[in-house]
């Protein structure tokens, strides 16, 4: 063989194996992978697309199967739909600017009332201290208590 038939032939394999990827078949899991993270908006944004039975739910599906077997993403079909709907389709709002905050903001929360509440036994702690040093023994009620005792054990 010639090599230019050689060239033709192994460019024909590989244009014949790139196509067969884009033309694969979506298995339900992967479908459900990106679904499960999109709301519906046939739905009024009360269920996930995998789980809403509306004609709109339905047409966004193929679409998100169309997508998955051109090559992209999970990452690039969320950021379309978030485009397209805007922060309220996402199942998860991203962890940036706001939806930072609160996604963090219980765990800061609980962080925040453990110190507070450790300051306030610290603080009483050092206080209980304080009033057992200021309650010394009169040395009068000291004599005495040692002479009773000293009588106890003379008596045994």
């Amino acid at each position: 063989m010639m090599p230019g038939k050689i060239f033709f032939l192994m460019l024909l394999i590989l244009l014949s194996g790139l196509s067969a990827s884009h033309g694969r078949e979506i298995t339900r899991m992967e479908l459900e992978e990106v679904t499960d993270l999109i709301m519906s908006p046939g739905c009024d944004y009360i269920y996930t697309l995998t789980n809403c039975p509306s004609p709109q739910a339905e047409q966004m599906r193929e679409l998100i199967k169309d997508r998955l077997r051109k090559g992209e993403s999970k990452e690039e079909i969320l950021s379309y739909f978030e485009k397209v709907y805007g922060t309220k389709i996402l199942a998860q709002p991203s962890k940036k600017g706001f939806y930072f905050v609160a996604w963090w903001f219980p765990y800061f929360l609980l962080l925040d009332i453990f110190i507070v509440v450790g300051i306030f036994l610290f603080l009483w702690r050092r206080k209980n201290k304080k009033e057992e040093t200021d309650t010394a023994i009169d040395p009068d009620m000291e004599t005495i208590l040692e002479d009773e005792i000293r009588k106890f054990k003379e008596r045994g």
